[in-house]
C-alpha cells in the first residue's frame, strides 16, 4: 500500500530520514545513507547539504576506503540546540536543561511546599517557570536554541492534548496544564506521566524491544517499552500500575480503591514501617524525609529494615509485571532508588520466589536520579525533531527492501 503525499512533504519526511541514520549512527556517510535508506545519491546528497546548513549535522573528516575516494564521515551536532525537562514530583521540582543527545549541562531543583493541594497547581506554575526562566538565561548559544520544555508530571496525562485527567496525590483535576504553563515560559511544552519519561530515556540510553521503568517515589507507576513502542493506552493513561490492588482488603487509596500497590512500596509505605519499627513519625511528602532515611540506613536497622519491606513489595508487583509482560529490564528509578542498596536485593529475592520461568532471570538496576527529567527533555526535543533509536549498522541487512520510520509512520517510496 502506498501513502499519496505531496513532494514538499516527501522531501521533508525523506530529510527526517536521513537525520535519523546520523543520529543513530556513528561514521556514517552520504554513501552508507543511500544504501541503508533506498534513497538515491543525488537525494541523499541535497538533503545532507540542508542539514549541514541548517546546523543539524557536520562533516567531522574522512572515513576509510578499500579504493576511490575516501567518504566525507557525518556526524549528528548534539549542540544544534537544546531542551528543558522538569521532574514533577508531590514535595519537588527538578529541572535539566539537556543537549540533543540527551547529556544533562545544567539543573535546578527546588522543593515543593504548597500551603494545600488546592495551592499546588499555582505553586507548580510558579517554580517551573523560574527555573525555565534561569536556565534559558544560561542556555549557551546553539542554531535552534531550545526546541521546548518536557514536563514529567505524576500521574494521568494525555500527552497528546496536554490535559491533566487526575493527579491522585494532590487531587488535581481536569487542567489544561499545557496552554497553562506555555503561557508563562514562551516556549512549546509538552507533557507526559514520569514513569512513561523514564522509559523513554532508558529506552534512547539502550534501545532495546521491551524494558519496565518503575517509578517509586511517594507513589508508584510503571512507564513500559514494548514492540520498541512506548505503551500508552486508549485514553494515554496505561501505566497506573500503582493502582492495581495486592491486597483486596488492604489500606484505602488516595483514588478511592483499597490496597493498591503504591501503599506498600513507596515513601508512605516507608514512613509507616519506619513508625512501626519504633522510629518517631516523618512526613514523606517532606523533601528532606528520604535524605534523612538515608543518612540514618547504614547504622541503624530499623531503617534498613524499613526499606527491606519497601523492596519486598516492589517485588510482588514488579513479579505481576514480568509475570504479564516478559520484558528484557526492569529499570527502578525514583526517590525509592536512592536506596537500591537494600531495595535491590530484597526485589531479587521475591522475584526468585514469585517470577515465572525465564522471567526469574531478568536484569533489574537503579536508574540514574536524573533519568526521569532527562526523558521529559528528550519528550521536547521528539516534539520538534521526530529522532528515535534505529538498529546499529552492523545489525542490517542492507539487501532487505528498506523502510525508514519517522515517527509513528513509514515511508514507502522514494520520489
Amino acid at each position: 500500500m502506498r501513502t499519496n503525499i505531496d513532494a514538499q512533504t516527501m522531501r521533508q519526511l525523506n530529510k527526517y530520514t536521513v537525520l535519523q541514520w546520523i543520529y543513530s549512527h556513528e561514521n556514517v556517510s552520504r554513501a552508507d545513507i543511500a544504501k541503508l535508506t533506498g534513497l538515491n545519491r543525488a537525494t541523499v546528497s541535497s538533503l545532507v547539504d540542508e542539514l549541514l546548513f541548517e546546523q543539524y549535522i557536520s562533516e567531522i573528516g574522512q572515513g576509510n576506503s578499500s579504493g576511490g575516494r575516501r567518504p566525507i564521515i557525518l556526524q549528528f551536532n548534539a549542540r544544534t540546540g537544546f531542551s528543558i525537562g522538569v521532574d514533577v514530583q508531590i514535595s519537588s521540582v527538578k529541572t535539566v536543561l539537556t543537549d540533543a543527545r540527551g547529556h544533562v549541562l545544567d539543573r535546578r531543583f527546588s522543593s515543593l511546599r504548597p500551603a494545600s493541594h488546592g495551592a499546588f497547581r499555582e505553586v507548580m506554575l510558579q517554580v517551573i517557570t523560574e527555573h525555565v526562566r534561569d536556565i534559558t538565561a544560561q542556555c549557551p548559544p546553539s542554531a535552534h536554541g531550545v526546541f521546548g520544555v518536557g514536563i514529567a508530571l505524576p500521574g494521568m496525562v494525555n500527552y497528546q492534548t496536554g490535559h491533566v485527567h487526575y493527579l491522585p496525590n494532590v487531587d488535581v483535576q481536569n487542567w489544561n496544564f499545557t496552554n497553562a504553563l506555555a503561557s508563562r515560559v514562551q516556549l512549546p511544552v509538552a507533557i507526559d506521566n514520569d514513569a512513561n519519561c523514564g522509559a523513554w530515556a532508558e529506552f534512547l540510553r539502550r534501545p532495546v524491544e521491551s524494558l519496565v521503568f518503575i517509578n517509586a517515589g511517594i507513589g508508584v507507576g510503571a512507564g513500559l517499552i514494548l514492540g520498541g513502542q512506548l505503551v500508552r493506552g486508549h485514553h494515554g493513561i496505561a501505566g497506573e500500575w500503582g493502582h492495581t490492588t495486592i491486597d483486596a482488603m488492604g489500606l484505602l487509596c488516595a483514588c478511592g480503591s483499597y490496597g493498591c500497590w503504591e501503599l506498600y512500596a513507596s515513601e508512605r509505605a516507608l514512613a509507616r514501617y519506619l513508625k512501626e519499627e519504633g522510629v518517631p513519625d516523618g512526613d514523606p511528602f517532606a523533601p528532606s524525609f528520604m535524605d534523612s532515611a538515608l543518612i540514618n540506613a547504614p547504622d541503624d536497622p530499623r531503617f534498613q529494615e524499613a526499606f527491606r519491606q519497601v523492596g519486598h513489595y516492589l517485588g510482588i508487583g514488579i513479579a505481576n509485571i514480568l509475570n504479564a509482560l516478559n520484558p528484557r529490564y526492569i529499570i527502578v528509578g525514583g526517590t525509592i532508588a536512592r536506596a537500591s542498596r537494600w531495595i535491590l536485593p530484597e526485589i531479587t529475592s521475591v522475584l526468585r520466589k514469585r517470577a515465572i520461568g525465564v522471567n526469574k532471570n531478568v536484569e533489574i538496576f537503579a536508574a540514574d536520579p536524573d533519568m526521569v527529567a532527562i526523558g521529559a527533555a528528550g519528550l521536547a526535543l521528539s516534539r520538534a525533531l521526530p529522532l528515535t533509536p534505529l538498529p546499529v549498522l552492523s545489525q542490517l541487512d542492507v539487501g532487505r527492501a528498506p523502510i525508514r520510520s519517522i515517527g509513528s509512520g513509514t515511508i514507502l517510496n522514494d520520489r
